[in-house]
């Protein structure tokens, strides 16, 4: 990065324009983040946007970036009655943000023109066709005497028939499946997406520079980290900072999108956060091209079942999952990893049955394994590891930013200075997207953008 680009942010000297500070470079905070860029060309406005975020998508990866170990798909929670599925993002139906629907409907009208043959972030998505099993019977509407499900306006939906469920080659009676559906919908590679959203704010004249802030409302405080970070980078870059030591960085508006962090971070502390840990094992299994779902509602106290096989563009598929509420645990545990690669095999037997060769004739060739499900069921968890770990790239966890009460969507104003007359600035929270961050982004970020127009012409 040379020195024309470690410009201090806000600093171009064009009295009309407003510094943005979006706090959080997950999915969210990179998605706000463009969307605020870019709608300079959109509605002639001006803004400088800094990304300022202790996490990066290029730090190795850990438990306190949730973004990289999404699924991930899109497979919308929301029912629009203001109550989530039961499947979604808690172990029970929970309540959700007023417009989560149009949120995620307005979110699956973008990715769904970035998939398309056309888009240069075509590299990131696989349109795919997903099967969602359940062990319930989908309820019948009361008005309409005809079954109804959230899942209904996905493109090319159906209600499974009891015919196609008895048809299955899955033994889905094995697996106490009484209904389904199937629709199509696409998957996203997180590492590729990441990369993808990074690289275009980058391109767009976004900045985005490493910082940690303790206190989001403590002004002076963000200034410091802003200027210590953009310091920092200017002198790994060239050697020495160019910025003027007594001129703080401006700062017109602040964008919270730190997800789980706004549990702890000073000046939100919202109480209404916490996590929703997630495991899932990683496969190598190119040939598995669809999506496949199983859910079932915890009875008797215990907690949801959900199983599910996400196939990425790339060839690998996520294998999950869990629903673990207010479970800190950062790393996999072992005892989980064997029982979700169980279920999973179970629901998605192809995992164990690459094709063979297309370019060889060798009748040697076998497959994998010619087990029944009731075999492997019967197999003991050393043969069974030994069977799928060739598959294995990874296990996996990660913190759902979970939120009673739905996202959160909402401006607070903060005062700059101690001084009355001092004026104030907005802060623009969208954070709480449990889990379903990258299928709610682009929805949630024009709301947020449009929060933050509102404040900025008040």
């Amino acid at each position: 990065m040379n020195n024309s680009e470690n410009v201090l942010p806000g600093s171009e000297n064009k009295s009309n324009t407003k510094h943005v500070v979006v706090l959080g470079a997950g999915v969210v905070g990179l998605t706000t983040a463009i969307t605020i860029l870019e709608s300079n060309s959109k509605h002639n406005l001006n803004y400088s946007v800094t990304i300022l975020a202790s996490q990066l998508h290029t730090d190795p990866k850990s438990i306190a970036y949730t973004s990289h170990w999404a699924g991930a798909h899109h497979v919308s929670h929301s029912t629009g009655t203001g109550v989530s599925a039961p499947d979604a993002n808690s172990s029970t139906s929970t309540t959700e943000h007023p417009e989560q629907l149009a949120i995620d409907q307005e979110t699956f009208g973008v990715m769904w023109n970035l998939s398309s043959k056309e888009s240069d972030a075509e590299k990131c998505f696989m349109r795919i066709e997903q099967v969602e099993y359940y062990h319930e019977e989908i309820p019948i509407d009361e008005n309409t005497g005809e079954r109804r499900h959230h899942l209904g306006w996905y493109p090319n939906f159906k209600i499974l028939s009891p015919s196609t469920l008895e048809s299955s080659p899955l033994s889905l009676v094995d697996l106490s499946v009484h209904s389904g559906v199937s629709f199509n919908t696409l998957t996203i590679d997180p590492p590729v997406y990441l990369k993808y959203l990074y690289d275009r704010f980058i391109q767009k004249g976004g900045k985005v520079v490493k910082g940690r802030v303790d206190d989001i409302k403590d002004i002076k405080s963000v200034q410091r980290v802003l200027r210590e970070a953009i310091e920092a980078q200017q002198s790994s870059d060239s050697g020495e900072s160019t910025l003027n030591p007594d001129t703080p960085p401006p700062i017109d508006a602040l964008i919270n999108c730190t997800g789980l962090g706004s549990l702890t971070l000073h000046g939100v502390q919202d109480e209404a956060m916490y996590p929703l840990r997630g495991q899932t094992v990683l496969m190598r299994t190119p040939w598995v091209n669809f999506g496949r779902t199983l859910s079932r509602k915890g009875k008797d106290g215990k907690e949801d079942l959900w199983t599910y096989i996400i196939p990425r563009r790339s060839g690998d598929v996520i294998i999950g999952g869990i629903k673990s509420p207010n479970d800190f645990f950062p790393t996999p545990r072992p005892e989980t990893t064997l029982d979700i690669l169980r279920r999973g095999v179970r629901l998605c037997p192809e995992l164990l049955h690459p094709p063979p060769p297309t370019a060889s004739t060798d009748s040697a060739y076998t497959p994998t394994t010619t087990l029944t499900p009731d075999a492997l069921d019967n197999l003991s968890d050393t043969d069974f590891l030994n069977l799928v770990e060739p598959f294995i790239i990874e296990a996996g966890c990660g913190l759902r930013p979970a939120r009673k009460g739905g996202l959160r969507l909402e401006v607070e104003w903060i005062l700059q200075s101690s001084t009355e007359s001092a004026p104030q600035i907005p802060l623009v929270h969208n954070y709480g997207h449990a889990g379903s961050g990258f299928q709610s982004s682009w929805g949630s970020a024009t709301r947020a953008m449009s929060l933050l127009e509102g404040a900025l012409q008040d």
